[in-house]
């Protein structure tokens, strides 16, 4: 494991190669090719200038973060919080696979090696697993042989296996603390405004964070000015006005979507020049994920023909310079 002082240096050091508002400008300006150009020149993705390798540029520098993260976090924890994501989405994909016999798309991005993962899901042997993706994956069994799954249902168990198994962690570190309560907040204000039914809402739940359960009931069955006026003076006030207007309008929750996946870099950004602790290297991967996000965004919105607006609409939150 890397020492804080020397994460945090490499941190500082790869800050510079982020994409920065001048350079996504330009990304955003011209076509789909001057982009790839663009990436191209500062080594973003594969380095090959070709309009079919959107996937590529994305997956490709997703890797490099994460083997980032695995050889320089300074701590178990924080690396966790960064990469089980993948593993717990590996358990998903590989569960359906056992069942569906359909080959599934999986990453290598995870803690857990993707053959020894797939040899325990196929041979039912989870015990060595992290404790809450066997649970998940127990239940997923069950449904599978039951016949009672659903995409929803399995994605659920999933999400909620992976939250619960980043509480147990119990981090250390106050920002990331901060942002994994935010993260947990956000998908249950989406849920309860999804369903508008507190019994339907309270099974999909992942965990409870700041938000409690009368906030998400309020959530579920209030009305809309009434739920304004309780989150006014909330650090969720932006998104969910953002969510209350769009279902009110018609445009349905992309802007709360939107704003949900920025959550993070506007919390770290809070400290953008801090440089105590892990704070300059958990800046710079949640900097580094909405890179790749916004560069997928510009790639994909050319291809399709989006005007510049549209694209620049679309952008998160992200590292400014």
């Amino acid at each position: 494991m890397a020492s804080v002082l020397y994460s945090s240096a490499r941190a500082v050091s790869m800050e510079k190669t982020l994409l920065g508002e001048d350079r996504l400008k330009r990304l955003v300006e011209g076509t789909a090719d001057d982009a790839l150009k663009i990436l191209s020149e500062v080594g973003f993705g594969t380095g090959e200038v070709s309009r079919a390798g959107i996937d590529a540029v994305s997956d490709t520098e997703t890797a490099r973060l994460c083997s980032f993260i695995k050889e320089t976090a300074p701590d178990d924890k924080i690396k966790k919080f960064f990469l089980y994501q993948y593993d717990f989405k590996n358990a998903e994909a590989l569960i359906k696979e056992k069942y569906l016999k359909t080959e599934q798309e999986l990453s290598a991005c995870g803690l857990l090696d993707v053959k020894d993962l797939k040899d325990k899901i196929f041979t039912d042997a989870y015990s060595s697993l992290p404790k809450y993706m066997a649970k998940a994956l127990l239940s997923a069994d069950k449904a599978f042989v039951d016949g009672t799954q659903t995409g929803l249902y399995i994605n659920g168990l999933f999400t909620k296996a992976l939250y619960d198994e980043l509480f147990a962690l119990k981090i250390n570190d106050k920002k990331l603390k901060s942002v994994l309560c935010s993260k947990v907040d956000l998908i249950n204000i989406g849920i309860s405004l999804r369903t508008r039914n507190f019994d339907r809402a309270e099974k999909q739940y992942v965990h409870f964070g700041k938000v409690k359960e009368p906030m998400l009931k309020s959530l579920c069955e209030a009305d809309f000015e009434t739920i304004r006026a309780q989150f006014r003076f909330t650090e969720y006030k932006d998104e969910v006005f953002a969510a209350l207007t769009g279902l009110e309008s018609g445009a349905g929750l992309k802007e709360f979507e939107k704003l949900c996946d920025g959550f993070a870099v506007k919390t770290v950004k809070k400290d953008r020049y801090g440089s105590q602790g892990t704070l300059p290297f958990i800046r710079y991967c949640f900097y580094k994920l909405a890179d790749i996000a916004n560069a997928r965004i510009v790639l994909v919105g050319h291809s399709g023909g989006l005007s510049r607006e549209e694209i620049s609409d679309r952008l998160r939150e992200h590292y400014e310079g």
